[in-house]
């Protein structure tokens, strides 16, 4: 059996954001030309805030450096639209961005996605990153890792687009769909203006094909939540808070857009509460589905939750397995949790399977954990509890906690990224000490929230 990493394994390679405490997720991961890449991320930026940027880690010095920032540019009247998951009361808040008055922000706040991939263009292998942008999202190309060009189209002609997720490669093609939508009235983190995956053999030149019908033909889907691949087929993880998430897959034969197959249907039979497959990855020759509820364990403008996630599995021959969750009678039989635990493996705050990897044959997974939210609101005196979990396991029931963010900063909320490379398990953290700042001001508490830093971590076991 497989030896699954402990946390005497692992070692901080940054903190506080490298210097930037206001990127605070490292949001994306990949190895390239023996260097990792990080994607960071500005949840709000400001105008007078440090830039979001793509940093670089040299194992073998041990040393950081930045490859590539986003500019300041005039975003217009985006720069002051509302965010639908900051709702209060009768109507929208605005982010602390928007008080300013000033429309020169970044022209990206974020590196959701990368990948190293060779296209038709390309001499050799390059990196691609996509950005989450106010003026559309964008894709962008390296071929050294230093020198950074958008190949794309904003939004890839639809300039409400915010952003693109999980660039994945399945038999030579590259594919990534849209998440997230940008306009002049709204922001929203999670749903695209359209539910797509795109398609490309060829990424350098900007020229993209839809691969699928709008909503894989079932209007309730309002997002494409995740990406991945899985033998010869790309999967595709939903967002359906009407009748829980679909997981859809294609052979991506003849011309676009594909024949598709639905295999998942209605959450898993657990419905709304399992709003999103929010991660997949395959693992000993089956595809495990990490789910859950975007947010604060509970989506706001769809009134779903709170609940913890799940996982499940499908294995070869088309059946399914629910990994840990709610046992539950479902037309496929009845279904007990093997890994006997319930949601969040018996964590009733980890809202999210966000982040998964496979490293040295065992499986590993991190989460968004909202507990700290809930105990610095509760009262005056609750000290912030919780923090992200990383669980592994060498075979995919039985499950060890590898990591927690209890033990460094309970604000550090999640693990936004796993990244596999031959020197070992990176790990990207989500820190939301600020937005905890905010909460224990609203509601009165009178403990030190300044001992809790800002700004993004990357751990790497070994």
């Amino acid at each position: 059996m497989n030896k699954v990493l402990s946390a005497e394994d692992f070692e901080v390679l940054a903190e506080k954001g490298l210097g930037r405490d206001s990127n605070a997720v490292a949001h994306s991961m990949v190895e390239f030309e023996g260097r990792l890449y990080v994607g960071t991320t500005v949840p709000a930026p400001r105008e007078n805030e440090a830039l979001p940027r793509i940093v670089v880690f040299d194992p073998k010095t041990g040393e950081w450096e930045t490859a590539y920032e986003s500019d300041f540019v005039d975003c217009g009247s985006r720069a002051h639209s509302s965010d639908v998951q900051l709702l209060r009361g009768d109507g929208p808040s605005r982010r602390n961005r928007q008080q300013t008055g000033s429309t020169i922000l970044p022209c990206d706040f974020g590196y959701r996605s990368m990948i190293v991939y060779q296209g038709k263009s390309d001499k050799k292998p390059c990196l691609y990153a996509t950005s989450m942008s106010l003026l559309g999202g964008r894709i962008l190309r390296s071929e050294d890792g230093q020198h950074f060009e958008s190949v794309a189209e904003p939004g890839l002609g639809n300039s409400e687009v915010l952003s693109f997720r999980s660039l994945t490669e399945v038999n030579g093609k590259l594919y990534t769909a849209p998440v997230g939508t940008i306009n002049d009235e709204f922001l929203d983190r999670n749903m695209a203006p359209e539910s797509l995956v795109y398609v490309t053999s060829d990424p350098a030149s900007g020229k993209w094909e839809v691969a699928c019908e709008p909503c894989l033909g079932d209007t309730n889907n309002e997002s494409i939540f995740a990406l991945g691949a899985c033998g010869d087929y790309l999967y595709a993880g939903t967002g359906n808070p009407k009748r829980g998430f679909q997981v859809w897959r294609t052979k991506g034969a003849g011309k676009a857009p594909f024949k598709w197959e639905c295999i998942l249907d209605q959450g898993a039979y657990r419905y709304g509460l399992n709003f999103s497959a929010a991660s997949l990855i395959e693992f000993n020759g089956a595809l495990y589905i990490g789910g859950g509820i975007t947010g604060f364990g509970y989506d706001k403008p769809n009134d779903i939750g709170p609940a913890a996630a799940e996982m499940i599995r499908v294995n070869e021959d088309g059946s399914w397995d629910l990994i840990f969750g709610e046992a539950r009678f479902t037309p496929d039989g009845l279904k007990i949790p093997l890994a006997g635990a319930g949601p969040g493996l018996d964590d009733p705050y980890d809202s999210v399977t966000w982040s998964m990897a496979v490293h040295d044959g065992a499986l590993y997974f991190g989460t968004h954990n909202w507990k700290p939210f809930s105990t610095v609101s509760h009262t005056k005196e609750s000290r912030p509890e919780g923090g992200y979990n990383v669980w592994g396991s060498a075979d995919g029931e039985d499950w060890s906690l590898v990591l927690t963010g209890q033990d460094s900063n309970p604000c550090e909320t999640g693990v936004r990224t796993l990244c596999s490379t031959k020197d070992g398990l990176y790990v990207g953290t989500f820190n939301h000490t600020r937005l905890v700042r905010v909460l224990g001001a609203l509601h009165g508490y009178e403990g030190n929230l300044d001992e809790f830093s800002d700004g993004f971590s990357v751990l790497r076991g070994a």
